[in-house]
């Protein structure tokens, strides 16, 4: 015989019906792209930022830009960190740019593009922002938020690592997950592993312990192999910078990262309201928030905490070190998103129940907060990158007139003497503003030669890689790992054929022009 419904569990039940109904409402209303739809909108911003936004960081000239374009052109500048006495720098990282660079070159070779070395430069940009959006319209898929950026740095790469890695995560694509956490790990940035840590509890929870280990050893293995090959290829040496980065800055007592600068807490602060403003807002409370969304979400709320879990362990962390810089954040730039859509999410479903008795009401204060806070992001963040193209990008635009109209340029003919005889060197003379070099792919050729004159700054300036096929293996002198400044590094101003400066009001430096 049936059992009788009693009116508290059919009243339960239309009351469930009634959420489930109104909910499918909402969805209807929102614009959800497609993938591809998806993927077109976000090449736009980042061609964008390839083309104008400046290099916001002397770390990604002298670290990354420099040595590609030495592994392309045979001459550009070492940090120590380059030295194989110090190995910190993993030349398969650059391996993988150089590789797209190529193909660029390749294209100019075939005469489908100008044969320009700031085509290559804008060209490898490019690739970045495409992957970076490729990395978001998959992320998108998976939770439907993105951000990202063009930078030729690790942070960045493995932001665009993180992503894919927890889109794979999401779809319960554990392998895939933890093949993008390994690559991150030992080819990007190993201090990223802490953010894996959730993943690798739920991966043997779930596939099983002793499976987890061997698919794990297996990945990991195979990545191991191909780094340590390339690194030795250039620094013909065994090494594996991964663990000489970590050595230095977290386990030995003979070396200090806050050498380069410490920074108090607010800063941390105020790079998020400048970078995410509301949505750096939204996304603290998030891990409260979960437990606010609908009870029936697809995602269960534990799932949602574990995914949320390495954005706050990566803050906790980074606030309380001492050296701060703003890249350090950027790999969890997209959970920012995600922490900041679930705290949306939650706001919006409870307004909607509040005003279940009356939906017009409830649908337009939802539409209202949803559209406005999106709104308020978008033209702040807009405001935010207008700025910086407009206030930063002089480097970039000084250099590029170098480039095209005053250095020797065999691209441009601008050899000074006859086409066979030999274009003599130029000496271009960096100051004060040494750190806003934006990398010898704005130095047409060799016979232009980059050189520092001394300034207030005190601390280890890069030097020249030595100018021939194993320059990369060759222990440079001068070098140590201590920021001691060198005056080795240092030109006389009357050996200087161009200088590039900057004078500011109350800047106590000389003003060489004013001589």
């Amino acid at each position: 015989m049936p059992r009788r419904v009693t009116k508290s569990e059919a009243k339960a039940s239309a009351v469930a019906a009634a959420e489930k109904h109104s909910e499918q409402l909402d969805e209807r209303l929102l614009w959800l792209p497609s993938l591809e739809t998806a993927l077109s909108l976000l090449v736009l911003p980042r061609a964008a930022s390839a083309l104008l936004s400046p290099i916001a960081d002397c770390d990604e000239t002298f670290n990354y830009w420099e040595p590609l374009h030495y592994l392309l052109y045979r001459f550009g500048f070492q940090t120590w960190e380059y030295s194989p006495v110090y190995a910190l720098r993993s030349y398969f990282y650059l391996l993988l740019h150089y590789v797209v660079v190529k193909v660029t070159a390749f294209g100019s070779t075939l005469g489908l593009l100008p044969d320009e070395k700031l085509l290559l430069f804008y060209g490898l940009r490019a690739a970045l922002g495409l992957l970076s959006a490729y990395a978001e319209a998959t992320f998108y898929q998976s939770i439907r938020v993105f951000h990202a950026s063009t930078a030729f740095l690790p942070s960045t790469f493995t932001m665009v690592l993180v992503m894919l890695f927890t889109s794979a995560w999401m779809d319960k694509n554990h392998y895939l997950a933890l093949f993008w956490g390994v690559v991150a790990v030992l080819c990007g940035w190993p201090y990223v592993g802490v953010l894996f840590i959730p993943f690798a509890v739920e991966t043997m929870y779930v596939r099983g312990l002793a499976k987890s280990i061997l698919v794990g050893a297996a990945i990991g293995g195979a990545v191991l192999a191909v780094e340590l090959v390339v690194n030795f290829h250039y620094y013909q040496r065994w090494v594996l910078p991964a663990w000489n980065i970590v050595v230095y800055n977290v386990l030995s007592t003979e070396t200090d990262s806050t050498l380069y600068g410490t920074e108090p807490l607010s800063y941390y602060l105020l790079n998020l309201a400048l970078n995410f403003n509301v949505v750096a807002l939204l996304a603290v409370p998030a891990m409260l928030f979960v437990f606010v969304l609908p009870s029936h979400y697809e995602t269960g709320k534990l799932q949602l905490l574990a995914y949320l879990s390495p954005m706050y362990l990566w803050v906790a962390i980074m606030f309380t070190q001492a050296h701060k810089e703003e890249r350090f954040l950027s790999p969890v730039y997209p959970l920012f998103c995600l922490a900041a859509a679930i705290t949306l999410s939650a706001v919006v479903y409870r307004i909607g129940r509040f005003f279940s008795h009356a939906r017009s009401v409830g649908n337009g204060l939802t539409k209202l907060i949803v559209v406005g806070t999106l709104g308020v992001y978008a033209l702040l963040s807009l405001s935010r990158v207008v700025s910086n193209v407009v206030n930063f990008s002089a480097p970039l635009r000084v250099y590029q007139h170098l480039y095209a109209n005053v250095l020797p340029n065999p691209e441009t003919g601008m050899l000074l003497d006859a086409p066979h005889a030999a274009t003599p060197s130029v000496n271009l003379c960096l100051l004060k503003e040494w750190y806003r070099f934006p990398t010898s792919f704005f130095i047409p050729s060799n016979s232009t030669k980059v050189q520092f004159v001394k300034s207030s700054f005190s601390g280890l300036l890069p030097k020249a890689f030595e100018e021939h096929q194993n320059g990369t293996s060759i222990i440079p002198t001068a070098m140590n790992d201590q920021n001691r400044e060198e005056p080795s590094r240092y030109v006389p101003i009357d050996t200087c054929d161009y200088v590039v400066d900057l004078n500011l009001p109350g800047q106590m430096e000389t003003k060489f022009w004013e001589e």
